[in-house]
């Protein structure tokens, strides 16, 4: 759950920060440039969102299940 949250932050961090430097967030000189480029790995690096949404879920209804 960590893990899928924190890169769905990371998305959200990264993108309000390419915003506030406009026309700049797209020079190499920034670091917000690499930051950007690099940032959608965290989300598909082991496995997408969606895929992690269901292995949470999984494992949610396996630990509650009620019998």
């Amino acid at each position: 759950m960590a893990k899928f949250l924190a890169g769905e932050y990371c998305k959200e961090v990264v993108e309000a920060a390419f915003r506030i430097h406009g026309g700049y967030g797209y020079s190499t000189e920034y670091e917000i440039e690499r930051l950007y480029r690099e940032a959608p790995m965290l989300l598909i690096g082991e496995g997408t969102a969606d895929i992690q949404k269901m292995i949470i879920g999984r494992r949610l209804l396996e630990e509650y299940r009620v019998d």
